[in-house]
């Protein structure tokens, strides 16, 4: 192989202030200086235009070197002139090449470098010394160089691939070189590095893009300004949501924790409003439902995309945080048109604005439910000194205590248990206890008028009602509603709720709290709790069960009826409907009958089964009476009770 030396290779002339390289003028300059082009073409263009340019850059420097050295010295063969490439390389200081695999082109005599090792690549040191380690590979001129240089050689356009760098981190830079049919699709994102770019048209999509990025900073620093305003204006969570619609023109949508919406508000169009009301809920969002803890998990704005028949819904969706805790979620919502950057950034934006107005009322709320939770306390034990004092307290919560009431008790049943699966600290049980009467106030908003209180391990409401003789169906369907809810968001927890008796006095609150707890006792005692319950749904067997013993109970109701139920369940028979029946019509066969559907001769032969089984005749007055407790015991207990 022909050995190559500076001294064969240059021509100095001082006099005419030139150098050359076998008659093609070449300079020497400093490292740095390169490193310092490749920084501002970095710095100015971007990495990925930076590196095209250097590519190409090498490329004209390989291939025009290869031509001028293939004119001005003599070769034996192409291999030879072939490897010339890589000694020129680390002759002239660029880097050190160790050539690996040389290979020919199948059915070709000509030959060029397949793979090899660059040892002290100059681009390295340079990147390093200005940008740091890289993830991807650095040796941009190198790797130009080699292409151009081997492609003159072979006469076919060959590409060079680094493969490992040491700009990565590696001892040192492994490349591979092949023709472009040899690649194939794998080097095709490669390619375009060695296209020449139109700077004209690359200044103009740089400039719409400065223009662009102007534009949407400009009108973000106007939307924060209207934020700030509207911090320092605004009187609640509320009016920041009605603001936002404003400025957004869109639907906005402020949700707590569980992503249950607070505050919503439409924009002026009652076509919108109509068009999607239905939609506000996420989660009634069909991409929501698919994976709701992932989305709730999310530290940034996300998107949600949902295909009706009729129309798409867009959804931009914020977690409004403070640190690491998260306060709640604002959303955005509109039909048809996707949300831009802007609408982006601007929601960032606002949820910090949230987070700010939402501590600011937690702070506002935890003084009020101390003086809330102190207000109750007074009002339940009568520890007032006249009415108007109580009713002035109310008042400036605000609350009017005037209005019909209701007492409401909510035990948590397995309180015990989340004490221990909280380790017992104390302040976690506060929090959770906190997090859950505000949850439950929330709702109470939504279904009425109220206030909610900690109590222990229970919850107390007071309830406002429509009229003082509001019947007590009205505030069951309530509770039933927020169990509900509760049962959703804090699956962990069940709830026994006991419904106090109406309050037109204030001396009448007190009452109705003992109402609402001996309705739970009573509850516990006939095993019914995780349900509703009330004295007034006792009736008169609150007595019986408030003051004896409830297995006395269960006793002798099973002793007057019990056999009725053992010969109903053998044989399918309706005995035990029957005698509720006839008692209910004061023994009367005839409308007993009609009541029933039956024949007399029918209901005849029941109620003499009925006096065979029990061995007493029902319409005795005494009979009847003990009858009728007992099936009432029956309706209350349950049959499984009497069973047992």
């Amino acid at each position: 192989m022909r050995p190559l030396h500076m001294g064969e290779l240059l021509e100095f002339e001082p006099e005419q202030g030139k150098i050359l390289l076998k008659g093609s003028r070449v300079m020497i300059f400093d490292s740095t200086s390169l490193g310092r082009l490749r920084k501002d073409l970095i710095t100015t263009l971007g990495k990925d235009r930076a590196k095209g340019f250097l590519i190409r850059y090498g490329w004209s420097c390989g291939f025009e070197a290869a031509k001028n050295i293939k004119e001005q010295l003599e070769w034996n063969n192409e291999m030879e002139w072939s490897h010339a490439g890589p000694t020129m390389h680390t002759s002239l200081g660029f880097v050190k090449v160790v050539p690996l695999t040389t290979e020919s082109i199948a059915q070709e005599e000509s030959w060029f470098l397949r793979e090899g090792i660059w040892i002290n690549s100059c681009e390295v040191e340079q990147h390093i010394l200005h940008f740091g380690y890289s993830d991807d590979p650095l040796c941009w001129m190198l790797v130009g160089y080699a292409g151009g240089y081997q492609s003159a050689c072979l006469g076919k356009k060959v590409i060079y691939k680094e493969i490992q760098c040491a700009g990565q981190g590696h001892d040192h830079c492994v490349f591979v070189g092949k023709t472009v049919e040899e690649w194939g699709e794998e080097i095709t994102p490669e390619l375009a590095y060695y296209e020449v770019d139109k700077i004209a048209e690359e200044l103009e999509d740089a400039l719409r893009e400065i223009t662009m990025k102007n534009n949407v900073l400009e009108r973000s620093i106007a939307v924060h300004e209207k934020l700030i305003h509207c911090l320092l204006t605004a009187k609640g969570v509320e009016d920041i949501t009605v603001n936002l619609t404003d400025l957004l023109k869109c639907t906005v949508i402020s949700e707590d924790l569980n992503l249950i919406p607070q505050y919503h508000s439409f924009p002026e169009d009652p076509m919108i409003k109509e068009q999607l009301t239905p939609y506000v809920p996420i989660w009634r969002s069909p991409s929501f439902q698919k994976s709701p803890a992932a989305y709730r998990r999310q530290k940034r704005p996300f998107h949600i995309v949902d295909d009706y028949e009729n129309m798409k819904i867009y959804r931009l969706v914020s977690p409004i945080l403070v640190g690491s805790e998260l306060l709640g979620f604002v959303s955005l919502l509109r039909p048809e048109l996707p949300f831009s950057e802007l609408d982006n950034v601007t929601l960032e934006q606002a949820a910090v604005v949230y987070a700010l107005k939402i501590l600011e009322e937690r702070k506002i709320a935890s003084i009020e439910s101390r003086l809330k939770g102190d207000f109750v306390d007074d009002l339940l034990s009568g520890n007032f000194s006249d009415a108007q004092s109580i009713i002035n307290r109310a008042r400036a919560l605000p609350y009017d205590i005037t209005q019909p009431h209701r007492v409401l008790v909510f035990k948590i049943n397995n309180f015990s248990q989340l004490v221990n699966a909280f380790k017992q600290n104390e302040q976690t049980i506060l929090n959770f206890k906190t997090k859950l009467a505000n949850s439950v106030q929330s709702y109470l908003q939504h279904l009425g008028d109220g206030i909610t209180i900690n109590k222990s391990d229970n919850l107390i409401m007071l309830v406002q009602l429509d009229s003082p003789d509001s019947p007590e169906q009205v505030t069951r369907l309530m509770a039933e509603n927020i169990i509900k809810m509760v049962s959703r968001h804090f699956s962990r927890i069940t709830l026994s709720v006991g419904i106090g008796s109406s309050c037109t006095q204030l001396s009448d609150f007190r009452h109705s709290l003992l109402a609402a707890q001996k309705a739970i006792e009573i509850g516990k005692t006939l095993k019914k709790e995780g349900e509703i319950i009330s004295l007034e749904q006792l009736g008169v067997h609150a007595l019986l069960f408030g003051s004896m013993n409830p297995e006395d109970l269960y006793n002798f109701a099973a002793g007057q009826i019990g056999a009725l139920l053992k010969y109903d369940e053998n044989h399918q028979a309706q005995l035990i409907p029957t005698l509720y029946e006839f008692l209910n019509h004061h023994c009367n066969v005839e409308r007993t009958a009609r009541s029933m559907n039956i024949s007399i001769s029918g209901l005849k032969y029941r109620l003499q089964r009925i006096e065979e089984i029990i061995g007493q005749h029902p319409k005795d007055p005494q009979i009847s009476f003990n009858l009728q407790l007992a099936l009432n015991i029956l309706q209350i207990a349950g049959k499984e009770i009497l069973r047992s």
